[in-house]
């Protein structure tokens, strides 16, 4: 096996600490000197789709890749592995929300920072999310939610001595819950349900977190084989700010005339406005979105101790606990 890790310059906890961050991977595998390994630290973005390619079509054996930065990294990482047949995807998580890494470990992210502990993992398989041609592990906005994330983001960068979360929470509720925010779509799932009407936002989860620790997605487990989709009409005005805080919670069937879920395989989301898209944090704009579930996509390195499969029971008994201390 051949280990490629690609590091983001620009990721939340790597900016200025490139070269400490090569160095904390040489030092791990130094020590093991029958591993191979190569380390590409991106120039542009989307350099890694391209990059990995290449890569992984001159090597004839098994290569496990590394994103080394937060979702925005791995995107890049899952579209440059998607359609080979002899890769694995590994996370080390250094970005702001390292949303899929929380699926499995929350924000005990130290059990994704043991590198040790990712080179001789297993990997398991997960499913991938394939929209208009790009494909991710976690989520993808349309409308008003996805406008939000990029104002949220916006504003962490800027206000830095802003606590994160209350940068994106300040963007929610400013981009979310405004009237004009809504939107005419024409939504089909599975080719049979028609969803037609006017809405906030969608949220198509593959698992539930996003953001710091948001976790509106709770029925969504990355490999179950379904989309889930959440759809968000718009409250009175008295009781918005209660629908955000318990959506966010994963709490959203406390407002279901409001907040919508359909667990489906494939989504189609059209409108005579442009819609916004947000797809594992890489934003875009289009008149048409399709959504299909890829089961067992891609191969995941799931550390000693996370088991996949036990995330949707657990994601639950956290949002009850949530529930019962509101």
């Amino acid at each position: 096996m051949k280990h490629l890790f690609i590091i983001n310059p620009t990721a939340w906890n790597v900016r200025g600490r490139v070269a400490q961050v090569k160095e904390e991977i040489d030092a791990c595998l130094r020590n093991y000197p029958q591993l191979s390994y190569v380390i590409h630290v991106t120039r542009w973005s989307r350099d890694a789709v391209g990059y990995i390619k290449r890569f992984c079509q001159q090597e004839p054996g098994l290569v496990r890749i590394y994103a080394v930065g937060g979702v925005g990294t791995l995107f890049e990482v899952v579209n440059g592995a998607m359609g080979l047949p002899n890769v694995q995807v590994a996370c080390y998580p250094m970005g702001r929300n390292n949303s899929f890494a929380r699926a499995f470990c929350g924000d005990d992210f130290h059990v994704f920072r043991n590198l040790e502990n990712l080179v001789f993992a297993d990997a398991v398989p997960v499913d991938v999310i394939c929209c208009n041609h790009s494909h991710c592990l976690s989520f993808s906005f349309c409308g008003a939610e996805a406008l939000a994330g990029v104002h949220g983001d916006e504003l962490v960068t800027r206000a830095r001595f802003l606590p994160p979360d209350l940068c994106y929470a300040y963007a929610g509720v400013n981009s979310l819950l405004r009237a004009s925010a809504l939107r005419h779509y024409n939504i089909t799932l599975d080719d049979r349900l028609n969803l037609d009407g006017d809405y906030l936002s969608a949220f198509i989860a593959n698992q539930p977190f996003y953001g710091y620790g948001f976790r509106p997605g709770i029925d969504a487990v990355p490999n179950d084989g379904l989309l889930n989709l959440y759809l968000w009409r718009l409250p009175p005005s008295v009781s918005r700010l209660k629908v955000l805080r318990d959506y966010l919670r994963g709490q959203y069937y406390r407002w279901r005339n409001y907040v919508v879920h359909y667990p489906c395989k494939r989504l189609a989301i059209t409108s005579d406005d442009l819609i916004a898209i947000s797809l594992d944090g890489e934003f875009s704009y289009a008149t048409t979105v399709e959504y299909e579930i890829i089961p067992d996509g891609l191969d995941f390195v799931c550390p000693a101790g996370m088991k996949v499969q036990n995330l949707l029971a657990a994601t639950r008994r956290d949002s009850a606990s949530t529930m019962v201390g509101a």
